[in-house]
């Protein structure tokens, strides 16, 4: 299901694990998750279902994978699959286990691999993140999957967290994607409700967390993201720093009322 129903492309998805451990404070997901992270069994499905034009998405609510999947490979056999078939998939993971799979994903030319990484700070992951890689681990990761010739690999700046994420650490951290050079960027502000917002002033310093506040007005049960305004001035700035640079920007047009860059959505996938 996407997103948002109303405006999103036409998507596939499935949830390959039940749940995930990496313990995000910020995640939307959360009430999706299972305590135990197992498979579901939801890959037999497409392996028997035939090829389709649009674009499986591994896993929305969950990490496609999780250290159990070193057990189990539910992830690496649907991959596989995929890859055989001509099946169109991208993957959007924090981690490193995907690594194992790259040989098999960057000869699907129709497939990519995003990496999530907010901030190059591994006080912030630790603090937000805390059972994924830290930003250091990710980040050498990012730099061996963009050299790999043929591999189509996505830096996901998912979510900016206003006051936290923002300013000088993102500065630094549009610097180093310029220069590692990926196949794109997809950039997304922090959503957040009562409930995130109680797990964030729980994980975060009081004036770090009073500051990131101030960025939302009113928070309710529906997650919400910061003003409009606010938003459109970020990305505009974000998208002029890759205007003559082959990294493709992408921003989510279902969220907006207007294009940012000709590949909003995915990076032109």
């Amino acid at each position: 299901m996407p997103k948002y129903r109303e405006f999103c492309p036409k998507i596939r998805e499935v949830n390959l694990y039940t749940g995930c451990p990496f313990g995000c404070v910020y995640c939307v997901a959360k009430p999706k998750h299972a305590e135990t992270v197992q498979p579901t069994g939801s890959e037999q499905e497409l392996i028997s279902a035939p090829v389709s034009d649009v674009p499986l998405y591994l896993s929305p609510w969950t990490d496609a994978y999780p250290p159990c999947e070193k057990r189990h490979n539910r992830t690496g056999s649907l991959v596989r699959h995929l890859s055989k078939t001509g099946q169109p998939f991208y993957i959007i993971t924090r981690s490193l286990l995907v690594k194992r799979d790259i040989d098999v994903i960057r000869n699907s030319k129709k497939a990519f691999v995003a990496i999530s990484l907010n901030t190059l700070d591994n006080s912030i992951t630790n603090m937000l993140e805390p059972s994924a890689p830290t930003a250091q681990q990710r980040a050498e990761m990012i730099e061996e999957l963009a050299g790999i010739p043929g591999l189509r690999t996505v830096v996901r700046i998912d979510p900016i967290i206003p006051g936290i994420t923002d300013g000088k650490r993102l500065e630094e951290l549009l610097q180093w994607v310029l220069k590692v050079k990926p196949f794109a960027i997809g950039v997304e502000t922090l959503r957040i409700n009562n409930t995130i917002a109680e797990r964030m002033k729980t994980a975060l310093p009081e004036e770090s967390f009073n500051r990131m506040m101030k960025h939302y007005p009113e928070t309710e049960d529906d997650p919400v993201h910061p003003p409009m305004e606010c938003r459109l001035d970020l990305f505009r700035k974000i998208a002029s720093k890759f205007k003559n640079s082959p990294v493709r920007a992408s921003f989510c047009q279902a969220t907006l009322p207007e294009k940012i860059t000709q590949w909003d959505c995915r990076g032109g996938y």
